[in-house]
């Protein structure tokens, strides 16, 4: 990113046949971790226990973000929960893979999955 761009986070959230889907448009950032985290958890506390995070227009994550996503899967494996994290593109999805999610849906027993699509996120819950 630009110096001089500034880091902003949209996350909005709705519920379709016991899936909870979050999409968060902008930057995944240090600056915008609080915020995620504290919306995660505001999800997660409604009672979410299948959740799709859409990142599709996600242009920034930092490993601050990438520790909002983990400690979200963490609280979800507390709940036997699970998280699919769809739509991920560019330097995001990169960034997702060089971090070790596939290693991270092994190790939590498929809690947490990084998929193409919506849809492909909505079948792995039934898989």
């Amino acid at each position: 990113m630009d110096q001089g761009t500034q880091h902003r986070l949209m996350v909005t959230s709705h519920d379709n046949a016991g899936i909870t889907f979050v999409i968060m448009k902008g930057s995944l950032s240090a600056t915008t971790a609080e915020q995620a985290n504290k919306e995660m958890k505001r999800i997660l506390d409604a009672g979410a226990k299948k959740v799709v995070l859409n990142l599709a227009e996600v242009d920034y994550i930092s490993s601050g973000g990438i520790r909002v996503i983990v400690l979200t899967s963490k609280l979800l494996n507390g709940v036997q929960g699970e998280m699919k994290l769809s739509s991920a593109k560019g330097m995001v999805k990169e960034a997702l893979q060089a971090s070790g999610f596939d290693l991270l849906s092994r190790v939590y027993g498929g809690n947490i999955q990084l998929c193409n699509t919506d849809e492909e996120a909505v079948a792995a819950f039934k898989a």
